[in-house]
């Protein structure tokens, strides 16, 4: 009996001690594993469910040239790793939220990505089943072209106020990288991080293009 006491009187040493493990031996694997930011691209999903390492062995197969690792992380990712979310490149959010992280959100309008939006195929889709044509997409948004610094032929009707893509119709029910990310009740904006390291280059962009075309 006293054996039995000892052990239950040091169990919550025991499990103390295995969660410091578990976050330190995944500290060191990130660290390890983990590739500059010029050459891979980081993806933030404000939702609770999400087969993140599908999504991201998915947008592997046919990456931009120089990126060699594409992650994709829920929100709550942070609390438990090293990585910065400030330095994500692309952010998707629940329209409630986008107030919220203000801060991480490059928007349209920012420079490098106004500029190489046309570029990245964000704008101007006709295909049949498209975001643009029929999908989440399609109708219009809280914001007009203009307020976001976009003009209509690259808007594509499919932009709020803030400068982000609508990824998900909550109306619709429908939405870019659906089978994936677990949207929950309200319209999703896709956004560029402010900070991202793909700004100029327009990878992040190329990225961006092809969640929202997605199934």
């Amino acid at each position: 009996m006293r054996f039995i006491k000892n052990v239950f009187s040091q169990l919550h040493s025991f499990i103390l001690w295995l969660m410091f493990s578990a976050v330190f031996w995944g500290w060191i694997f990130t660290i390890v594993t983990d590739a500059p930011a010029e050459e891979k691209v980081t993806v933030y999903c404000y939702v609770s469910e999400i087969r993140d390492k599908d999504l991201a062995v998915a947008l592997e197969e046919n990456r931009p040239e120089g990126i060699r690792m594409i992650k994709v992380h829920p929100f709550d990712y942070v609390m438990m790793n090293i990585e910065r979310m400030e330095d994500g490149d692309i952010f998707i959010l629940p329209e409630s939220q986008i107030e919220t992280y203000s801060e991480l959100l490059a928007g349209a309008d920012s420079g490098a990505a106004a500029g190489n939006m046309d570029s990245a195929g964000m704008a101007g889709d006709t295909d049949s089943g498209s975001m643009s044509d029929g999908g989440a997409g399609s109708s219009s948004t809280d914001g007009s072209a203009e307020s976001s610094g976009m003009d209509s032929s690259m808007a594509g009707g499919r932009v709020n106020s803030s400068g982000g893509f609508r990824i998900y119709d909550a109306a619709a029910g429908c939405g870019g990288a659906a089978q994936y990310i677990g949207y929950k009740g309200e319209d999703y904006y896709l956004f560029l991080g402010a900070r991202s390291a793909h700004l100029e280059d327009g990878k992040a962009l190329e990225i961006a293009r092809r969640l929202m075309d997605m199934e």
